[in-house]
């Protein structure tokens, strides 16, 4: 299995649509489904100032 992390810019927003396999398929999640569903290992900052 990867290892998976989220960026924490994404916690501004309360949800987010994350694609699912196709440029016109989306699915609503909020942030904590979002990390649960993607066995997400942390939150960090991806893109640092």
């Amino acid at each position: 299995m990867m290892d998976v992390y989220l960026d924490e810019s994404m916690k501004r927003f309360e949800t987010v649509f994350p694609a699912c396999g196709s440029k016109n398929s989306a699915i609503e999640l909020t942030l904590g489904e979002l990390s649960e569903f993607s066995f997400a290992k942390e939150w960090i900052a991806v893109c640092k100032a």
